[in-house]
């Protein structure tokens, strides 16, 4: 199982753990961004669930092994909480999100002693009272070995819990916090948190390079190439405006229509200078675009040639194109982020002559007066009255996996980004409905993603 903290979203990691009286040890693999709790060197292992008690109760937090008196450290934007009990001075931290971490066996004796003293001044930091705010990485407390910890070594034992007060294992975020890789994270999530809304879209369609369409949330199957002989790769999946249906383009330009889709001509049997690299649906989905990597626009149905670069020097192929809102006119994207525009498309800025990594796809907003360009490392770039709400390159990959395809909502406030592994990123108003690699689907290179 996965779940998404605001922070990180993992699979394929089984935790080792069971249920406690009080609560239900989660099973889901879950991360949280947090600051390390305890300033200087420590030791911890992964205990989560481990027996304690004679096996009457499951541990449910991770020993973080040091020295009396170490500094401990929120880890979290929060609000403290105190209680003693059965001689154990214990510190709650409740963040901004409702997620809670609780610190215990903090420290309980005089300095340079074991002597259960409880001297006031050597409990919580300077200046720290319960009820107060505190930052991420402030002084707190003291470590020690208060309550039923007396007579081992000074430990803090760290708890992170839900907001429904499930414990969740906590070895994982604090490996990350320390920078140390986690299968294929080396950081926390570093984009800014989303705000689903079920009116963003009910589902998408993602497609792969052997013809697969894969549905999700309320998105309907229309049908797809998957299984079937191709001349070519499909490269993108196109829907109809009022999404009964869709077309798959190969990229000799093949097109296979599904659904209420019309087949309107394609260049499967013409022999092309280039290979096709996108296509675009007029508003009517009465006509289509294609687009070959030297500019080359070829229209069908009600789709009007309002111009192309295929008679341009072009420093870098063209990877994409996006029509206006009208159907008058279109944009065409380089590799290297140039943007070419025509018809009634105003150009809105570009990153040719950047550094940035190659560019793979630019999408318009719903208003027209925008557009995104997506990196192949997985960053956004937006422009007009496009806004960042995230991108796929910050979400903590050692490796980013590479970015195919970024899909906007109805409102244009969030965007999903598709990755060729199969995964799809929410950001925004963007609800996550699932995605091909954690249904177990990832067979082939996906390359398309389309909302409902």
């Amino acid at each position: 199982m996965v779940l998404f903290l605001g922070a990180l979203l993992v699979s394929g990691l089984t935790l080792v753990g069971g249920a406690s009286d009080a609560h239900a040890v989660s099973a889901e693999v879950t991360y949280h961004r947090i600051h390390f709790p305890v300033a200087g060197a420590v030791s911890y292992s992964d205990t989560f669930g481990a027996c304690r008690s004679g096996c009457s109760r499951e541990h449910e937090g991770a020993d973080i092994m040091g020295s009396r008196l170490q500094p401990l450290l929120a880890a979290v934007d929060g609000r403290i909480g105190w209680t003693r009990l059965d001689g154990n001075n214990m510190l709650s931290l409740r963040g901004e999100d409702g997620w809670s971490f609780t610190y215990v066996h903090i420290n309980n004796d005089s300095p340079g002693t074991d002597d259960g003293a409880n001297p006031v001044e050597w409990i919580l930091a300077p200046g720290v009272l319960p009820g107060m705010e505190v930052k991420a990485g402030q002084h707190i407390a003291f470590l020690g070995d208060s309550g039923n910890a007396e007579g081992t070594a000074p430990h803090l034992h760290f708890e992170i819990h839900k907001p429904d007060g499930t414990p969740v294992n906590p070895f994982w975020s604090l490996q990350l916090a320390q920078g140390k890789r986690v299968h294929d994270r080396c950081g926390f999530d570093d984009n800014p948190v989303g705000d689903p809304s079920p009116d963003a879209a009910p589902g998408y369609w993602s497609t792969a390079s052997d013809g697969s369409v894969y549905a999700f949330g309320s998105a309907p199957h229309h049908g797809s190439m998957g299984g079937e002989p191709l001349a070519r790769p499909v490269i993108a999946l196109t829907p109809t405006p009022d999404k009964g249906g869709y077309w798959q383009l190969a990229s000799d330009g093949g097109i296979f229509s599904f659904g209420n889709a019309r087949f309107l001509g394609s260049t499967g049997a013409m022999r092309l200078n280039q290979p096709v690299v996108g296509m675009a649906s007029t508003p009517s989905g009465k006509g289509y675009w294609l687009v070959a990597s030297d500019g080359g626009i070829f229209s069908f149905g009600d789709a009007r040639f309002v111009g192309s670069t295929g008679g341009m020097v072009l420093n870098r192929p063209i990877v994409g194109m996006a029509p206006t809102k009208t159907g008058r006119g279109y944009w065409l994207v380089a590799s290297d982020g140039g943007v070419f525009a025509f018809g009634d498309a105003g150009f809105l800025g570009s990153t040719g002559g950047s550094t940035y990594s190659p560019i793979v796809d630019i999408t318009p907003t719903p208003s027209g007066a925008g557009y995104w360009m997506l990196t192949a490392g997985g960053g956004v770039l937006p422009y007009g009255d496009a806004a960042w709400l995230g991108s796929s390159d910050r979400v903590g990959f050692c490796a980013a996996p590479q970015a195919v395809r970024l899909t906007p909502t109805r409102s244009g406030d969030g965007y999903w980004v598709q990755t060729a592994d199969g995964n799809v990123f929410s950001f925004g108003d963007a609800v996550d409905h699932g995605s091909p690699k954690r249904s177990g689907l990832a067979a082939r290179p996906s390359v398309d993603l389309a909302a409902l």
